[in-house]
């Protein structure tokens, strides 16, 4: 018999991508950093204590991003 995985425990990868951006994961001692940037640019810097949170975060910098190259001003 095959167990299925459980589809609320996500397993934790070190590279995301959202919308074109590449999100690249790590720890410092402290917290969750996360450095986001499109292939072949330099990246931003984001930090938050938790992996849910440098993610949130991540997508929400890269969908503000992507709205101001849509209406700039």
């Amino acid at each position: 018999m095959t167990t299925m995985p459980d589809p609320h425990h996500l397993p934790e990868t070190n590279r995301v991508e959202h919308r074109g951006y590449q999100i690249r994961l790590s720890q410092s001692s402290l917290e969750r950093i996360a450095f986001v940037a499109r292939p072949k640019q330099r990246p931003s810097v984001i930090m938050a204590p938790d992996r849910e949170a440098v993610l949130a975060k991540a997508y929400g910098w890269v969908d503000r991003q992507l709205a101001s190259d849509k209406n700039p001003k």
